[in-house]
């Protein structure tokens, strides 16, 4: 049977020679707009017809043909699912089934139930993504899906019996490690004519009006270069990502207990609903982490007690807890547990998220922070990103779809507590003759002890400082 695809789907020049490509693993780096999505999905068109044309034993193979759709997580995969419910042209449905969001596609003349089947799968759960052999995988957005999930895919490739092809498809990865980043350096490289690669700008769109280009223009005017030039000319630089200098920040190892006599303030995040709880002490002096806990489905009144013992154990002289939404109630049973937090924590809403993430950008960049290589921490900041929101109102810096994003703000929220670096002139830490709390103090948390008198004093004192340098009168 012959199924004549031009019929629903018509590529643009930029879009030909990827399908014109034998190769059986493709790797598409383009920009946004650029009609990367639209060119998979004429890949799995041309995967279906082709699948009405090989010899299967049905009995020992179903179904006929197997598609995957993978999305970094679930609010993607929604979109993703709408629009090929649009575009795939119903002369080749059978069957939908909207709850598990399957399609299953018709057979040879419509005489074989149920022939091929698509699915639309989320990179969320890695584990889900394995134990079958596909034709068909088309991996979205791939900068955004984690290795962990690449690496259960990629193997149902391998099935004899199956076609075995893909299509990674998406904007330039942000870090060399990341699977989609060396899949396209490999395939860009590689004289192999399994794998095929190709880069596009956004300008090699020739459907783009002269109103989208301009668009694209006013969104390089509000943005940092280097992540305009890899969203719209799919530059691949480790620049591009919201955190700048991550790996010369990666110094020094965790402790297994605190130092006698050293300072410690904690940042604490917490998971209401989808995110973990994460604690991260830091040495408030020389501004290094040398602790990191996460909490992950632990319920909250264990969790409570659990962080009130590590911050007794570490001594913390402030803790800085995230008071946003739910987690203002939260904190509330934290304060009542007699913790060491000023005010009501600190909401991580508006004018108060982009001044902590500032901070915390420039102390990377002049590497006056420093943590052990935690892996989810690392990733947490090597992904974070500039994206435009669902809206396509604005731009915000924040974790891609599928990823978390509390390592980052547990990090921000523990560097407010600390001391300023020792290059900050004259709101510089405080001389070596400053005040070393007894053991009791550290792990008592008095308030009205000498060691807490003089943390407040010396916080109100940078703060004096800051106003100083500014030319603001207090």
């Amino acid at each position: 049977m012959s199924i004549d695809i031009s019929r629903y789907y018509s590529p643009h020049d930029g879009q030909k020679d990827l399908h014109e490509s034998k190769a059986n693993e493709k790797y598409v780096e383009a920009a946004r707009r650029w009609g990367k999505g639209r060119g998979a999905f004429g890949e799995l068109l041309l995967c279906y017809r082709d699948s009405l044309n090989r010899e299967y034993d049905s009995a020992r193979v179903p179904p006929g043909m197997h598609a995957w759709i993978v999305v970094p997580a679930m609010n993607q995969g929604l979109q993703t699912w709408h629009e090929l419910l649009q575009l795939l042209p119903s002369a080749f449905i059978k069957e939908i089934n909207r709850a598990e969001r399957l399609i299953y596609l018709n057979g040879v003349d419509g005489k074989d139930p149920r022939w091929g089947l698509i699915e639309v799968k989320s990179a969320h759960d890695p584990e889900t993504l394995q134990s079958v052999g596909l034709d068909f995988l088309w991996m979205q957005e791939s900068q955004d899906i984690r290795d962990e999930a690449f690496v259960k895919a990629k193997p149902m490739l391998r099935d004899k019996s199956r076609m075995g092809r893909a299509v990674y498809e998406g904007i330039p990865a942000l870090y060399p490690e990341h699977w989609f980043w060396k899949g396209c350096a490999f395939a860009q490289r590689t004289t192999n004519k399994r794998y095929f690669y190709k880069h596009a700008t956004v300008y090699d769109n020739p459907m783009l009006t002269d109103e989208d280009k301009d668009e694209v223009e006013t969104d390089r005017e509000v943005m940092p270069e280097s992540a305009w030039r890899r969203m719209y000319l799919a530059d691949r630089t480790v620049s591009a990502g919201f955190f700048k200098n991550v790996e010369s920040c990666i110094k020094g190892d965790s402790l297994n207990e605190p130092i006698p006599g050293r300072n410690y303030v904690a940042g604490l995040d917490l998971g209401v609903s989808r995110d973990f709880t994460v604690l991260i002490v830091m040495d408030a002096d020389s501004r290094a982490v040398v602790f990191h806990h996460l909490w992950d489905g632990t319920p909250w009144p264990q969790a409570k007690h659990h962080i009130a013992l590590l911050c007794k154990e570490w001594g913390v002289q402030n803790l800085v807890p995230d008071a946003s939404g739910m987690g203002k109630a939260m904190v509330q049973e934290l304060v009542s547990l007699e913790l060491p937090i000023e005010g009501d924590g600190y909401s991580i809403t508006g004018a108060n998220r982009d001044g902590l993430l500032s901070t915390l950008v420039v102390a990377m960049e002049r590497e006056t922070i420093s943590f052990p290589p935690i892996p989810a921490l690392l990733r947490q900041l090597r992904a974070f990103q500039y994206r435009r929101s669902s809206g396509g109102l604005r731009i915000r810096a924040e974790a891609p779809p599928g990823e978390h994003d509390d390592e980052v703000f547990a990090l921000a929220l523990c560097l407010e507590a600390c001391n300023p670096p020792e290059d900050a002139g004259t709101i510089g830490r405080l001389s070596s003759g400053r005040y070393m709390p007894t053991q009791q103090e550290m792990y008592g948390w008095n308030g009205n002890s000498l060691g807490a008198q003089l943390m407040r004093e010396r916080k109100a004192k940078r703060i004096l400082d800051r106003a100083e340098r500014s030319g603001m009168q207090i």
